[in-house]
């Protein structure tokens, strides 16, 4: 099942939502210090276990992803995370790779988002 990836064509971090969700600038800005290490970091071992056809880390991995996006990313791709991380449950990693190769340049856009605002 395809995963539509039209996250890209709005900003990704949705700054608004994550103070409100957080309380303050600054309790966004300590959580996404933690968020942008976190994806720098996870990105590319998702991407590597499914390469290498384990589907259990990168399931772990992007669930971790699920669990803070709805804080500060924007609709499409708190969706599009969802989606991915769901498929990883139960299908192979060849039939999840196609989706999250969709989604990594995604996390990656909002990767740089979260650099920008912290800087």
């Amino acid at each position: 099942m395809p995963i539509n990836s039209n996250a890209g064509a709005a900003q990704r971090l949705d700054a608004d939502r994550g103070i409100s969700m957080m309380g303050s600038e600054a309790g966004l800005r300590k959580i996404l210090t933690t968020v942008a290490s976190s994806l720098a970091a996870d990105l590319p071992k998702v991407d590597a276990a499914l390469q290498s056809g384990d589907v259990a880390t990168a399931n772990r991995l992007l669930h971790a992803f699920k669990g803070y996006m709805p804080i500060m990313a924007c609709d499409a791709l708190v969706a599009q995370v969802t989606a991915v991380e769901q498929q990883s449950k139960t299908a192979c990693a060849a039939e999840v790779l196609p989706n999250y190769q969709r989604l990594a340049p995604e996390l990656q856009g909002l990767l740089e988002e979260i650099k920008s605002y912290l800087a």
